[in-house]
């Protein structure tokens, strides 16, 4: 060993302290890195997880991966909520529409499926019946059977309708043609049922003979049937109607007993018409009861357009009366060459409003040349259409 001197004493010293300084750099080292490591080393399961991957290794299980299906491409977006709903009546009063203020309630949307919009079918009797009372709709009176509504609401102007030959609004030019006074004259009432085509309608007056025998033989053959009812006019009783009329002065239990007595006179017809009446029906507090009983009876009401003054219309709204009103009186003056010239402007009115009704009476004149007007109305390019199918219904 070589002897310590002054050249070798010192750098062992210098020797020493740098190997302590090298030591004691390692530990700072080694301390910051077990600071910095123990808790990485106990988050991955410390000792445990060291001593697992250590061990033998396990078999690795197969795995399968299930794939969602795949999204499309565009999703509908879910609607939570709708606007309020606008809805429209119709007012009798004006024209247009008249629009209601809508629900400010906001409903959830469900998905309804709504069923097929069907058409209205309305229920009519077999023509093999069609001279027979419906007893549905049928009920003995006083005097006789009346009409009624049945226990569903079927009623007598539509059970005993004629259907049209065009259903609806079509841009069709039609006619209605009424011809009141059947029943009275046993001539005249054949001569009709004789010439007249089906889609005319016939209104009986409820004297007469063989009242019954002539309703039968005008149902098998077609035709729609109205009832006249006679009613007080301004100069009763030097012009009388007749027996059992309506008065406008008369107590409600009398004009309800006359109606029924004139109702029990005949059956299957739609509607009841006037006859005369130019005092009764300018009044409504007396007219209105008769039109509530009307429309209870489930009947329509044709005024004939004789009266003038009349307020019926109004009564028929306020009552829920099917209503409709003449426009064109066929044989006020009674003479061919007039009754000619009425239907001219009959023809001319459907075509420039689309519905024209015309009024006559059973005269064999009227007959004759309403006869020949229904067999050229195709080629005039206008259509004969029963009365039930112009009513203005508000039920």
């Amino acid at each position: 060993m070589e002897p310590e001197n002054e050249f070798n004493k010192p750098l062992k010293g210098y020797a020493s302290k740098q190997e302590a300084k090298k030591v004691s750099s390692d530990l700072v080292v080694a301390g910051i890195a077990l600071l910095v490591g123990l808790p990485i080393f106990h988050f991955y399961g410390g000792f445990e997880t060291l001593a697992s991957l250590v061990s033998k290794p396990q078999e690795v299980a197969e795995v399968t991966v299930v794939t969602p299906p795949p999204k499309p491409l565009v999703e509908e977006p879910e609607v939570l909520e709708v606007v309020p709903k606008r809805e429209y009546i119709v007012d009798p009063n004006a024209e247009g529409l008249q629009e209601l203020k809508p629900l400010e309630r906001l409903k959830p949307l469900k998905p309804v499926v709504l069923p097929p919009v069907e058409s209205k079918t309305v229920r009519r009797q077999e023509q093999a019946l069609a001279h027979l009372p419906d007893p549905e709709i049928s009920e003995r009176g006083a005097t006789g059977v009346i009409p009624k509504r049945s226990r569903n609401g079927l009623r007598a102007m539509d059970l005993y309708s004629r259907q049209a030959d065009t259903e609806g609004n079509f841009g069709v030019a039609r006619v209605v043609i009424i011809i009141g006074g059947v029943g009275i004259s046993q001539t005249s009432t054949q001569q009709a049922l004789k010439k007249l085509h089906p889609n005319v309608t016939l209104a009986f007056a409820p004297y007469g003979n063989s009242l019954k025998r002539w309703m039968e033989d005008a149902r098998r053959k077609g035709h729609e049937l109205l009832l006249q009812l006679p009613m007080e006019p301004i100069d009763y009783p030097q012009n009388n109607p007749g027996p059992h009329t309506l008065k406008a002065d008369a107590n409600l239990q009398e004009n309800i007993a006359n109606l029924h007595w004139a109702m029990s006179r005949i059956t299957n017809y739609v509607g009841v018409m006037n006859y005369l009446g130019n005092k009764l029906l300018a009044q409504p507090a007396s007219l209105s009861p008769i039109f509530s009983e009307i429309s209870e009876r489930g009947l329509l009401f044709v005024e004939d357009g004789t009266v003038k003054n009349s307020l019926a219309q109004g009564v028929a709204i306020k009552e829920l009366v099917p209503y409709t009103k003449g426009h064109v009186l066929l044989d006020n003056v009674r003479s061919r060459s007039a009754i000619a010239e009425k239907l001219v402007k009959l023809a001319e009115q459907a075509k420039r409003t689309g519905v024209a009704i015309g009024v006559g009476n059973a005269f064999p004149d009227t007959i004759d040349l309403v006869a020949q007007f229904a067999e050229q109305a195709k080629k005039n390019g206008i259509e004969i259409t029963p009365v039930s199918s112009v009513v203005k219904d508000p039920q």
